[in-house]
Formats: C-alpha cells, sequence, structure tokens
C-alpha cells in the first residue's frame, strides 16, 4: 500500500476487536440502562406502586424470564448468536413503551413480556460472546468494562434524574429507547461467537456446572436487595425525587469506576482469593449499612457510595470466575443459560424474601436484610476456582485463531 493511501474500510474494521466492539456496545447499552433502566422502580413507586408490590413486579418479571429462557433456544437456533444478541437488545429498547402505561394491568403485563424476553436473548449470548472473546487478560478486560460501567453510571443517572424531574417519563424512556437501538451497531460487526451448538431444552439441562449455577443463584439473591431493592429503598429515603436519587448513584458510579480497575488487575497477579475474602465482608457490612440507612439522607448516600465501591470489586472477582468457567466448558451458551437461570431463581426468591420483610415491618431498609444470607454462600462458591494459567493459555488458542 502507498505511504499517503488511506487505509481501506475492511483494515479499520479489523483493528476493532471482538473485545473493542462488545466494550463500546457495553457502554452505550448501560448508558441507555442508567438513563432509564435504573428508574424502574422509582417510576413504579411514583405511579402508585407500594414497595412490596413493586418487589413482586420485579420477582414476576425474573419468574417469566425464566420460563422464557426455553422459548429463546428456538430463536438463537434460527438466527444465531450475534442476531439474537441484537434482536434481545431491541427489544430491550422496545420495553419503555409499555412501562410508561404500567399502572394499568394489560400494559404492565406487556412490559413484563418484552423486558422477559428481551433479558432470556440478550444475557446469556453476551455473557457467552465475553467469555469466549477473552485474550487472556481476564481481570485486565472485567476491570476495564467494569469502570466503563461505573463511569457511564455517572452520566447516566445524572441525566436520566434532571431529565424525568423535569421534562417527564416519556422523554426520558425515549432518549434510551434510541440508545438502546444505537448501541446494536457495535454488535453487527462482531464476527461468528464461537459459543458451542445451541442445546436443546433437554439438554440445556443436563451436565450443568454446578457450581457456576450455584455462584449465580447466589449472586442473584444478593442482587434481589443490592441491585432491585436498595435503589427504591435510597428513592424513597431522598424523599423521592428522581433528581437528587440520579445525583446519589452519579456519585457512586464514581467510585465504583476506580475500584473495578484496581481489583481486574489484582485479579491477573493471581490475588482473587484474597480480594474475594475482602469483597465477602465489605458485602456484609454494606447489607448492614443499607439496613440502618433509611432514616437518614446523608446516611443512605454514603452507604450507597460506599456500596459502589465494593461493587466495583465483586463484579471482577465473580465475572472472572464465571467467564473463565464458560471457556473451559467447550460450550459456553449452555453453560450461561443454565447459570442465567440459576440467577433467575436466586433474584426472584430475594424479592419475595424482601416483600415480605417489609409487608412484616412497615420499615423499607429492612428489606435488605434478606439479601446478606447470599454473601457467604457466593463465597463459598468462587473461593479456589482460579484457572492455571497454561490451562487458560492453551484453551485460548483456539479461540483466537
Amino acid at each position: 500500500m502507498p505511504r499517503n493511501a488511506a487505509p481501506s474500510k475492511d483494515i479499520v474494521v479489523n483493528r476493532l476487536s471482538p473485545f473493542r466492539l462488545l466494550t463500546l456496545h457495553y457502554a452505550v447499552f448501560q448508558f441507555s440502562v442508567a438513563l432509564a433502566g435504573g428508574f424502574v422502580g422509582a417510576y413504579l413507586l411514583k405511579i402508585g406502586f407500594s414497595l412490596p408490590v413493586a418487589l413482586l413486579a420485579y420477582a414476576s418479571l425474573l419468574a417469566v424470564r425464566f420460563g422464557l429462557r426455553f422459548l429463546a433456544l428456538g430463536v438463537i437456533r434460527r438466527v444465531g448468536y450475534r442476531g439474537s444478541i441484537v434482536i434481545g437488545t431491541a427489544l430491550g429498547a422496545a420495553q419503555f413503551l409499555p412501562l410508561m402505561h404500567a399502572v394499568q394491568p394489560l400494559w404492565l403485563l406487556a412490559w413484563l413480556l418484552a423486558a422477559s424476553l428481551a433479558e432470556s436473548l440478550y444475557w446469556p449470548v453476551y455473557h457467552s460472546a465475553v467469555a469466549v472473546t477473552s485474550r487472556g487478560a481476564r481481570g485486565h478486560e472485567l476491570g476495564i468494562r467494569t469502570a466503563v460501567g461505573a463511569v457511564v453510571g455517572v452520566a447516566g443517572p445524572l441525566v436520566g434524574g434532571i431529565l424525568l424531574e423535569r421534562f417527564g417519563p416519556a422523554v426520558d424512556f425515549g432518549i434510551a429507547s434510541a440508545l438502546a437501538l444505537l448501541s446494536a451497531l457495535p454488535l453487527l460487526a462482531l464476527s461468528r461467537i464461537p459459543a458451542g451448538p445451541v442445546p436443546t431444552a433437554r439438554d440445556s439441562i443436563r451436565g450443568i456446572d454446578r457450581s457456576g449455577v450455584a455462584a449465580f443463584a447466589a449472586d442473584g439473591w444478593m442482587a434481589s436487595g443490592l441491585s432491585l431493592t436498595w435503589p427504591i429503598v435510597l428513592f424513597v429515603s431522598l424523599g423521592s425525587h428522581y433528581e437528587a436519587f440520579g445525583i446519589a448513584n452519579a456519585g457512586a458510579g464514581l467510585v465504583g469506576a476506580v475500584t473495578g480497575l484496581l481489583c481486574g488487575r489484582a485479579i491477573d497477579r493471581g490475588e482473587r482469593d484474597r480480594y474475594l475474602l475482602l469483597v465477602s465482608c465489605a458485602l456484609a457490612v454494606g447489607f448492614a449499612l443499607r439496613a440502618c440507612a433509611s432514616w437518614s439522607p446523608m446516611a443512605a448516600t454514603v452507604a450507597n457510595a460506599s456500596g459502589a465501591a465494593v461493587a466495583g470489586l465483586y463484579v471482577p472477582v465473580l465475572m472472572s470466575v464465571i467467564y473463565d468457567r464458560a471457556q473451559h466448558s467447550g460450550a459456553a451458551y449452555r453453560f450461561h443459560f443454565a447459570a442465567e437461570a440459576g440467577w433467575d431463581l436466586g433474584a426472584a426468591a430475594g424479592c419475595l424474601a424482601a416483600a415480605v420483610v417489609v409487608w412484616a415491618t412497615a420499615i423499607p431498609s429492612l428489606a435488605m436484610i434478606p439479601g446478606c444470607l447470599g454473601v457467604f454462600a457466593m463465597y463459598r462458591c468462587v473461593r479456589g476456582q482460579a484457572v492455571p494459567a497454561a490451562m487458560s493459555h492453551q484453551a485460548a488458542q483456539p479461540l483466537l485463531a
């Protein structure tokens, strides 16, 4: 090629590795989630749902999503992994229309179905793609992804809170839908995703990785408190104002960005188990702080920021184990299909437990207590699961060819 000639389109595209394409998609998609999806629980309260009923709605969504996973197998078999993740992204963008009318039972049902089908298609394929496209520095890659998500989590809640407070849900949800659709463009440039064959419904539950499923079920149980219940409790603690809620989450996102990068590099140095013990203790303390936080807006804000710092450590620790086990299973999609199903069951059960606690005590922050039971289970599932470097290198070779 002449020295001054412009690079061809093919060369430019080839420079975008699968990791970069997935990270670019993740950044835009997570911005749309932070812009609107993070406000779903708050929005349900605003339109008249009580906290227990909002948690029951989440549990219903998770239960429906669990059932729709088996329907998703047929879709994936027809359109392939890349087509499925694109369809899942598009359905995720479409969920906000029925959500705006969720006060009516039929629209609420439509939202549950759209969101459930979108996530049953999207998340197992996304996680499978990340697992099989790693170039060996798993902790570094996860640290970057966690930091990207956290940085996006600064702007998203801030902008979303302002839009909801000053312009209403139609504007905020509309912008979020457009961004979710835009995030599908990098996915179209992905090459084939070598995630193994699409299993039948019967095969999907045979020979499952019990440790991986148990780890994800424990994570789902904890997430019912940290990711689903806590945002609603925080919203109530801050006077049910979207803007204050967004500012609090923006500050927390900034804290999580730093810790995500630090933990990712430590994993690549073989220090995962040491960080696991630290993270497990911090998670337990975080649950306690949140359970006591609803009596003071300042306490709730501090608990939220400290929780983001812990999440920046926790996500790389857990997902490095999950992705390593998926990659070495030889059938990444089947692994994540079963693991995500375990997450659904754990999170649904955790939401039900939280709803019972709130109904019995009438104290919103106490809904966090059931979620802390998942910390010990997660610790037992993740401890000692490091993959030897030599094995990781050997397994990576066919995927990078």
